[in-house]
């Protein structure tokens, strides 16, 4: 009985072994305590969730906003303002792209700028670190690094009434 159980606790450590590594799994698969939450309502399932619509984030600095006009198949025409105070701020228009919890964010009407975010279908994260070409669409001593969004609204026609500094509508078409 001790040699089987051996065998067994052996075979089972080599089967363990031939699985996916977690970066090779498909977005699409989730863990039971992932699924269990979605279940509940917990959380959102972000396979069936939009980056269509307006995000915000308000602090005592002002209101950072993010739009989103367009679908996951034919991508999205994107907006960003990140306030740090009356006259600082960072503000541009892009575009995105989207593949589960991953969104390529290239912003492209000063220098060319493209970084992938993270989306858990409630926020939006912008990564810590961004290119250089990034600053150029900032004043002095503002970064969109590290900059997150709540989602506020689902849908292109909230996402078309949001605004920004320079740009009356972050969101105009799509």
């Amino acid at each position: 009985m001790r040699h089987g159980l051996v065998l067994f606790l052996a075979l089972l450590l080599v089967g363990c072994g031939e699985g996916q590594s977690d970066t090779d799994k498909s977005a699409a698969e989730l863990s039971p305590l992932e699924q269990a939450a979605i279940d509940a309502g917990v959380i959102p399932d972000v396979r069936n969730v939009t980056l269509s619509g307006a995000f915000e984030r308000q602090s005592d600095l002002g209101t950072d906003r993010f739009c989103a006009v367009g679908n996951d198949e034919n991508g999205y025409q994107i907006g960003m303002i990140a306030v740090f105070g009356p006259g600082t701020k960072c503000e541009g228009l892009g575009e995105a792209e989207r593949d589960g919890e991953n969104v390529r964010i290239t912003l492209n009407s000063e220098e060319k700028c493209s970084f992938t975010a993270r989306f858990d279908g409630v926020e939006l994260e912008l990564p810590g670190d961004l290119p250089r070409s990034c600053a150029s669409y900032c004043s002095r001593r503002a970064g969109f690094e590290g900059v997150s969004f709540y989602m506020i609204g689902e849908g292109d026609a909230v996402a078309r009434s949001t605004s920004g500094r320079n740009f009356e509508d972050l969101c105009p078409g799509g």
